[in-house]
């Protein structure tokens, strides 16, 4: 294991209460994990008593069960699933009405229901979504503050991380996450002293978030002012053509709830991002990482656009549950998102697949299938955000390139 891992996971954890969550006095938290275990991995038991003790509050966790979730789809049991997810998204809206923070600490086990038929994975994760959309859509909205995190598990690294001795992947994905982030190696004090008229130290985490996600605003202001609509991205595989709404909007992952407190909605960030017209996507994607859908791995997929529309699907692995996503409702087959990745991250230049949403999607440009953001038009135009169950991040090799400027 990493000799200083202490120190950084608990500088980990302040990242997360501190920057992520901005949890406040007196503020409950639940952690939780509605993506693909519906609940948070026994795994992560580390991160969850780190971030209570960061917390120094009364903390709720909804734990996860992975064998007990392949045994739903390997059953078919949907009325069991629907039981266990919506007995999950009432303990999650229970705490959005009581105005707690949420933390979600999601992991990848990309073989999880491998070997399963693609339909079955599909239903397990229609289902899901089905009950965790409305709690989603809220959460987007600024219902509560709430961050996405990630949780380093065996699993994971074990697919990571297949050319190291197996008893080496764990501490060298913790490395990886370490480092985006950007807790150093030393564990990194944390803040300035309010007692004392100087600034934080060069090593602290939360000053170094605080002058990326600046810088990250800054460059997103730049895109906001010069209003460009049409947008093309281009690299291997891909020329992809969007037209922006009028009223589009660039936006970072700094939001701010209802009650007025700021927060990050998930680390690490790395992207600035809008919503194009659902009905304007022309051209081809080749997506440049291994999609991980719910404990099923698609890699390969190439996608032909037509008005908005996916017209054209393939994947070397998961083709079956790739058409099977685009099925899953009328949205699902055109784009929510696109989103620029303006510097090369640590993520991106290590050239390593992570098999995890979160750090593929950091690690360069990406578009994404299915729910756009409401925030990403003001004021809103009829017909043109897009709506799905299902947001799917596709990691892309290619420029985001605007009229008459260099490439983003």
């Amino acid at each position: 294991m990493i000799t200083d891992f202490e120190p950084r996971l608990r500088a980990f954890a302040e990242v997360v209460v501190r920057v992520g969550l901005n949890l406040q006095p007196g503020q409950r938290l639940l952690i939780a994990e509605p993506y693909e275990l519906q609940g948070v991995a026994r795994s992560a038991e580390v991160i969850v008593d780190a971030v209570r003790r960061a917390a120094a509050c009364e903390v709720e966790v909804i734990w996860g069960d992975g064998a007990r979730l392949r045994a739903y789809a390997a059953n078919k049991d949907w009325r069991g699933y629907a039981q266990l997810v919506g007995a999950n998204a009432r303990r999650m809206q229970h705490s959005i009405d009581n105005h707690d923070a949420l933390l979600f600490l999601q992991g990848s086990q990309p073989q999880l229901l491998a070997g399963l038929a693609a339909h079955d994975v599909a239903e397990l994760r229609r289902i899901g979504w089905a009950h965790f959309g409305p709690v989603a859509q809220q959460l987007m909205q600024g219902a509560t503050n709430w961050t996405v995190a990630p949780a380093p598990a065996p699993a994971w690294a074990q697919a990571v991380y297949t050319g190291l001795p197996s008893e080496q992947r764990l501490a060298a994905l913790w490395k990886s996450v370490f480092e985006a982030m950007r807790i150093p190696v030393t564990g990194g004090a944390l803040g300035p002293d309010p007692s004392r008229d100087k600034p934080a130290p060069t090593n602290d985490p939360i000053a170094a978030w605080q002058s990326h996600l600046a810088a990250l605003q800054r460059r997103c202001a730049v895109l906001n002012a010069q209003k460009h609509r049409p947008l093309r991205y281009q690299g291997p595989g891909t020329d992809l053509s969007v037209v922006l709404p009028a009223g589009h909007v660039w936006c970072t992952a700094q939001m701010t709830a209802k009650s007025g407190v700021p927060f990050v909605a998930n680390l690490p960030t790395e992207e600035i991002f809008t919503a194009p017209h659902r009905n304007s996507t022309e051209g081809t994607v080749r997506v440049s990482r291994p999609v991980n859908y719910g404990g099923s791995v698609i890699d390969g997929i190439e996608l032909g656009f037509r008005r908005g529309r996916v017209v054209s699907a393939s994947a070397r692995t998961g083709a079956d549950l790739l058409a099977r996503l685009l099925d899953t409702d009328e949205g699902a087959a055109r784009l929510g998102e696109v989103a620029v990745v303006p510097e090369r991250t640590s993520l991106g230049r290590t050239g390593r697949l992570f098999y995890h949403p979160l750090l593929d999607e950091n690690a360069q440009s990406h578009v994404a299938l299915g729910e756009a953001c409401r925030f990403c038009q003001n004021p809103p135009e009829a017909g043109a955000l897009n709506r799905s169950l299902v947001h799917v991040d596709l990691p892309i090799e290619a420029d985001l390139i605007l009229p008459g400027a260099e490439p983003a």
